[in-house]
């Protein structure tokens, strides 16, 4: 079963956000609240897909856009904010957009084409 890191600092978000893919059939998730956290985690780890709010308690995790950019990992960028996120690291344009509050369908669709490999990036010549 494919692995979905969670990397949100709001608890009742995070907690919903959870609880939405349980209701999916996803039972393998990882739920972290800092970028230091999720850089630590993933040293030893590889999440088949990444749900990331880009702005945690303990900054912009631009650190995790980069490593999963450049580790290949689909991701969605899950944010409330209007302005671009790409304007606070490059990397966020990589990941697909979804902004809060999505409804749950919105979620599952935006999770399932992650792990279906529809977000990864495009290599140049393929």
């Amino acid at each position: 079963m494919p692995t979905i890191l969670i990397l949100e600092d709001e608890p009742f978000i995070a907690l919903d956000i959870e609880t939405v893919l349980e209701g999916c059939g996803q039972r393998s998730f990882v739920t972290l609240s800092t970028g230091a956290d999720a850089v630590s985690w993933l040293k030893e780890n590889s999440p088949s897909a990444a749900i990331v709010d880009p702005r945690l308690s303990d900054g912009v995790c631009t650190a995790v856009a980069r490593h999963l950019v450049n580790f290949d990992i689909p991701f969605i960028v899950y944010s409330g904010e209007t302005e671009s996120v790409s304007e606070l690291e490059p990397a966020f344009v990589e990941g697909h957009l979804l902004v809060k509050p999505a409804s749950p369908e919105q979620l599952v669709e935006a999770v399932e084409t992650a792990l279906n490999g529809s977000y990864r990036r495009r290599k140049s010549g393929t």
